[in-house]
């Protein structure tokens, strides 16, 4: 799969993005309505904006990668209808990342360098929208465990896809109180596991549309995967 996809993949899991999801194991009953809950809650969810810290671990390679930056998601007339994400870089370089029209767009101004990656309405059984997948959960996913993180205050569900996708396992951990995303981890079939951790996570606040605009000097290469 190539590196474009992959992390807008990793993304649309929020990318909200981070340490190692470490909780001491408290099973509750799938049959509770802590699912329907969650799905409610995000159905009411027009934008968000969050601080992230994304860590990567490949088999076979002796570093691991990290990265760090804000995320914002905002859908128009809050309607569902029309929607963008983004993500903007700042460690350990600037760049940007922008969701748009089923497109994805990753901005290198450094090297003056656009890489487009045509990610379709749905791939692999995934949608391109966070909100839309949060949601709709039980409709991706099925749900493997339910458990409780005391000390972090987390609420983390196991998760395995439903249609056939890169990801094996997923794990989502919600604020118990707000059921705000703190943190993600994906394990993939291949062995890889993406961290994710966010903070200052805001929900339908204020984003200026200027951080969605796809528009950029015509003297940049134009890349499309």
């Amino acid at each position: 799969m190539k590196i474009g996809f992959s992390k807008i993949f990793i993304s649309f899991l929020i990318s909200f993005l981070f340490v190692l999801i470490y909780f001491t194991p408290k099973s509750y009953g799938i049959s509770n309505n802590t699912v329907n809950k969650i799905e409610a809650r995000y159905k009411n969810v027009y934008s968000i904006s969050a601080f992230f810290y994304q860590k990567e671990i490949i088999p076979g390679y002796s570093q691991n990668m990290a990265f760090k930056g804000r995320f914002y998601y905002e859908r128009n007339n809050h309607n569902g209808k029309a929607w963008g994400m983004a993500w903007v870089y700042e460690y350990p370089f600037h760049k940007r990342q922008v969701l748009k029209n089923s497109r994805l767009y990753i901005v290198n101004n450094k090297i003056k360098k656009v890489t487009v990656v045509n990610v379709g309405r749905e791939r692999g059984g995934f949608p391109p929208n966070v909100v839309k997948v949060i949601g709709n959960l039980t409709k991706y996913f099925s749900v493997k465990n339910i458990s409780k993180n005391s000390v972090l205050g987390e609420i983390v569900l196991k998760l395995k896809p439903i249609a056939m996708q890169r990801a094996k396992k997923i794990y989502i951990g919600f604020d118990e109180k707000s059921l705000k995303i703190k943190s993600l981890k994906i394990i993939t079939h291949q062995g890889q596991i993406i961290n994710f951790r966010y903070k200052n996570v805001k929900f339908n606040g204020h984003i200026n549309g200027r951080i969605f605009n796809i528009h950029f000097p015509s003297s940049y290469s134009i890349i499309k995967e």
